[in-house]
């Protein structure tokens, strides 16, 4: 990873089963390419499946803001980054940001995860572990100088002139 560059997580390809009646991707196949996103970040962060299953760390999202901004049409590939914007001992909070194949930006997820470990009883918030914080502080650290997008933060509003 390039410091002060977002983090590559997935590459795919608009499928029909994603496109809705307006002729272009539908809304919950945006939040479905995030999620897989957020997968391919669990990875580098040294969450991945094989230690979820040997282990007990997983994470939950607890917020999640999808920003639309262009239109993703059948057979276009899309690629997404990740851009951490905040973490503590059990959260992250990290900002998505999905392009087409010459950049342009077409939608951003910002979302909020929490360490959790399972084992005995329910599942409860967790500090994560040596090897998932040092990922992200060498994560942060990479991304320090990077601009705070703007709509990170905004919830939802109706803009009044």
């Amino acid at each position: 990873m390039r410091h002060g560059a977002a983090l590559p997580l997935l590459t795919t390809t608009v499928v029909a089963e994603w496109v809705d009646y307006n002729g272009h991707m539908n809304d919950a196949a945006y939040a479905l390419v995030f999620s897989r996103s957020l997968d391919a970040l669990l990875d580098k962060i040294g969450l991945e499946a094989r230690t979820r299953e040997r282990m007990s760390p997983t994470v939950y999202t607890m917020q999640a803001m999808l920003h639309y901004f262009k239109e993703a049409r059948e057979g276009e590939a899309v690629t997404v980054a990740a851009h951490v914007l905040e973490h503590d001992d059990k959260r992250i909070r990290v900002w998505l940001d999905m392009s087409d194949a010459s950049g342009e930006r077409l939608a951003a997820s910002e979302q909020l995860l929490l360490s959790i470990a399972r084992g005995e009883g329910a599942p409860r918030a967790a500090p994560w572990t040596f090897e998932t914080m040092a990922a992200l502080e060498a994560l942060a650290k990479a991304q320090r100088d990077m601009p705070h997008p703007p709509e990170a933060g905004a919830g939802v509003a109706m803009r009044r002139k």
